[in-house]
């Protein structure tokens, strides 16, 4: 097993303030301040990528400010490569643990090359003058996020998806053996997020990189992570937080991701791992058939408010051939099927019979 790099150990996060704190000690409180989360014993590998998951409010943010050492804890402690994060000085946490935000960075006019020596900070002198060294591992950093034809323009001018992969690379060029990243995916379009994800599996394998990235992209979590940390309110207040740490198959076989996220109207495909809106008020209509046509017909007709059984008996359904690449029909009446061509054929007569009242 891959020795740990980052712990935690009966971690309290929440808030300082003068006056939490009295108020605290007023009400015989555990901890001076106001308390998210308590009782986090949280690890962290070699080479391994975490998602941090919860819904919005749930102290994913406060998590991450305080593990990067941002914001103090209100009990517990922290551990970087065995050593107190408490008892480290900026530079050495600075070697050790690497932080990308989501927030754009002012930069004025640096160029790409520039912002990303920049990462290189904690180990060059009050000069700031880049050793060969240092030199090199800003080349191999922007070889690894693939950044290469951007070197030498301006940060301004990247699109975000860009802007976002110099910032994984100013942190490689950092070269600590931990990476925390506060949603890197936010405000990227799908190919941009997928990228970025790709890019940070990548480097935890190949380059042993130990990274946490906090995401609200469950589905990309559920397969790229490595472990996911799920944050949730818990059972015992409304304002007691939980937190679980296990295997993404884990965490969807035993009801906990689905969950942590469910609302009303929502419902959770444990065979995809993806969240649907539940659309069921039209009634049943049956679906046969498999494959690819079959999948995606079930999609379009949940989409419209039916809910789909895999039941030949119904009068009401759909047939599918996915060698034929066609579908037939039955209305519900007892007549002959008809064969249509493609799936929107398919929902045209599906609706139509729902105006007429036909459900099964």
């Amino acid at each position: 097993m891959n020795r740990e790099v980052l712990q935690t150990q009966d971690l309290a996060i929440g808030y300082h303030s003068s006056r939490l704190a009295r108020e605290a000690r007023k009400h015989g409180a555990k901890y001076a301040g106001k308390v998210v989360a308590e009782n986090l014993s949280l690890g962290l590998a070699e080479g391994e990528m975490v998602c941090l998951l919860g819904p919005n409010g749930s102290g994913k943010s406060t998590l991450m400010r305080t593990v990067a050492g941002v914001q103090k804890p209100l009990g517990g402690r922290v551990t970087l490569d065995g050593r107190r994060l408490d008892k480290l000085s900026a530079r050495e946490t600075a070697r050790l643990l690497s932080i990308v935000l989501t927030d754009r960075v002012m930069t004025g006019n640096l160029s790409v090359y520039a912002l990303v020596a920049l990462g290189r900070y904690p180990y060059t002198g009050w000069m700031g003058n880049l050793s060969p060294d240092d030199e090199a591992f800003v080349r191999e950093a922007i070889e690894a996020t693939g950044t290469r034809a951007l070197a030498h323009r301006h940060i301004g001018d990247l699109s975000d998806g860009e802007r976002q992969k110099v910032m994984i690379a100013r942190a490689l060029a950092q070269d600590t053996p931990v990476i925390l990243l506060d949603e890197p995916t936010a405000h990227l379009d799908l190919p941009n997020r997928i990228e970025i994800v790709r890019l940070l599996k990548r480097l935890a394998w190949e380059r042993r990189k130990s990274i946490v990235m906090s995401t609200h992209e469950l589905d990309l979590a559920i397969q790229a992570a490595d472990r996911i940390w799920l944050m949730s309110p818990g059972d015992t207040g409304p304002k007691a937080v939980e937190m679980v740490s296990g295997m993404p198959e884990e965490l969807v076989l035993d009801g906990r991701l689905e969950k942590a996220f469910m609302r009303k109207g929502i419902e959770f495909d444990r065979t995809s791992g993806s969240f649907r809106i539940h659309n069921h008020y039209r009634g049943a209509i049956g679906l046969v058939g498999e494959g690819m046509l079959a999948f995606w017909t079930k999609r379009a007709l949940e989409r419209i408010g039916y809910r789909v059984v895999g039941d030949p008996s119904l009068p009401f359904r759909v047939e599918v051939s996915d060698n034929r690449r066609c579908w037939r029909y039955y209305d519900g009446r007892g007549g002959m099927p008809l064969e249509i061509k493609d799936i929107g054929g398919v929902i045209h007569c599906v609706r139509a019979a729902g105006e007429e009242g036909v459900v099964a």
